[in-house]
């Protein structure tokens, strides 16, 4: 008799597991999460869950769109500057390795994301928020939110668009008679080893005091500087593959991590900068029919007491 006896529910819920690790591996939705849009399809075609203020979801259904789910796609990576550098040879520039896991984690969450408003029978996804979060251990994580919509008379494609504007500025923009193309992105980290006129300058961290007069520091402006560019190249690149002409609700999110360490009894602290620049890329689109009547709205922000008019 086998000393060891793996129970139904056990085995059930391991092959259920493995299933679910099989297809995040090839970048797809987790059985789970299939199951669940799908039943929200067949019993609650008419509830949905948003991350869009009441007054976005009014200005939506204004103008005819319908909310049908708020989606999400999440995906993390593991990286580990440290292996890409020779310790006794460090120098100033890109951790590509770093700046590609980065797009790549972006580019999967935003496809699941895409999956599961294509289950919910959506053209796209608007207000999407993109989280992005790195801690000390090397691991990378962004995580995609927004609220997949339906547009009348419109056939849907493959593909769901995503955009990073609100209810509102979606609204805005579709009444224009311009149309989401999908996000894009540009990232770039980028590693800046301190020379010795920087060190004497910041003797005593980033925020020391190594110098008693107030001068730049021109290896981190620069450092920043060239982060910035490549990170805008690449979302310039992006815009381009998606065939858009521009793009419109840029985003630009910034970390700087210090790296303290020690060779031949001399300290440096070098810097580390992740610099990500997000947006939504648009067309003109000849689809897009034109209002009946213009309406004028008036909106009153209650926080600040202050009308506009749209």
């Amino acid at each position: 008799m086998c000393w060891w006896f793996e129970s139904k529910e056990n085995k059930s819920r391991r092959r259920f597991n493995e299933a679910s690790q099989r297809a995040l591996e090839k970048g797809d939705l987790p059985p789970v999460a299939i199951h669940r849009l799908k039943l929200q399809q067949r019993d609650n075609p008419n509830f949905f869950s948003s991350n869009l203020s009441s007054n976005e979801h009014l200005l939506t259904r204004e103008v005819g769109y319908e909310p049908i789910g708020l989606v999400m796609g999440t995906s993390f990576f593991k990286v580990n500057f440290w292996s890409f550098f020779n310790s006794y040879y460090y120098t100033s520039g890109e951790l590509s390795a770093i700046s590609y896991a980065q797009i790549n984690a972006r580019s999967l969450a935003l496809k699941r994301l895409q999956k599961e408003a294509a289950l919910l029978g959506a053209q796209g996804v608007i207000g999407v928020q993109l989280k992005f979060r790195t801690n000390s251990s090397g691991i990378t994580e962004f995580t995609a939110i927004g609220t997949a919509i339906r547009i009348p008379d419109r056939a849907i494609e493959e593909i769901p668009f995503t955009s990073n504007l609100s209810g509102q500025d979606f609204w805005k923009l579709y009444q224009a008679g311009y149309y989401p193309r999908g996000l894009v992105l540009g990232a770039c980290s980028y590693y800046i080893h301190t020379d010795w006129n920087t060190r004497s300058l910041t003797v005593g961290g980033f925020f020391g005091r190594g110098s008693n007069q107030n001068q730049e520091i021109t290896q981190y402006t620069q450092g920043f500087q060239d982060a910035r560019d490549i990170s805008i190249s690449r979302l310039e690149n992006n815009i381009g593959e998606l065939q858009a002409q521009g793009a419109v609700g840029m985003l630009i999110d910034t970390k700087i991590e210090e790296i303290e360490y020690e060779i031949n009894e001399t300290k440096y602290r070098d810097l580390l900068i992740h610099f990500i620049s997000i947006g939504t890329a648009i067309i003109t689109d000849k689809e897009i029919p034109k209002p009946k009547q213009e309406k004028t709205l008036l909106l009153l922000n209650l926080a600040s007491k202050k009308s506009s008019i749209i």
